[in-house]
């Protein structure tokens, strides 16, 4: 019996719909091996340091707080921190208001803007980070900290959001 073309691309289809499953089992699995390597590695804060003298290594990706020197700690965030934390200190020394590049793109940081509000004094503001190495284990640990430290610049419904 002869085979109809529609036949051989079902099963052709089948075949190449098992292999994609299959592709992207392989890929989570990787990924969920790394997140499982992460649990045996050392992960340390820094040391508190003041938000205007503090450097990170570009393209870091892990946790950070902004901590006021007599409040504690007033907002948690993730990301690359390097990035985030010129955002911050760009709006609070542009006196809280966001900065708007030549060409016209905002850069916006409510936790810039509100520290400028709270307290205009940059040697009362210090900044303490991790580095994680992961987006998404950043993303769960910025929620898990806001959610137990309840910062006051932080929005609960915002976090663990990118």
């Amino acid at each position: 019996m002869k085979r109809l073309k529609s036949q051989r691309w079902e099963v052709n289809m089948d075949e190449i719909l098992a292999k994609s499953i299959l592709n992207k089992i392989e890929e989570e699995t990787k990924k969920i091996e790394g997140l499982k390597s992460m649990i045996t590695k050392s992960y340390e804060w820094s040391n508190p340091n003041y938000l205007d003298k503090t450097t990170v290594k570009t393209s870091s990706i892990g946790v950070y707080k902004i901590i006021h020197k007599e409040y504690g700690v007033m907002y948690i965030g993730q990301g690359n921190i390097a990035n985030r934390k010129c955002r911050h200190l760009g709006v609070f020394r542009n006196d809280g208001k966001d900065m708007v590049s030549p060409n016209g793109h905002v850069s916006p940081s409510q936790a810039g803007k509100k520290m400028y509000i709270f307290d205009k004094n940059i040697n009362n503001w210090l900044f303490s980070y991790i580095i994680l190495g992961s987006k998404k284990v950043s993303t769960e640990y910025e929620k898990l900290l806001t959610e137990l430290e309840e910062p006051e610049f932080n929005n609960l419904s915002m976090s663990g959001k990118s």
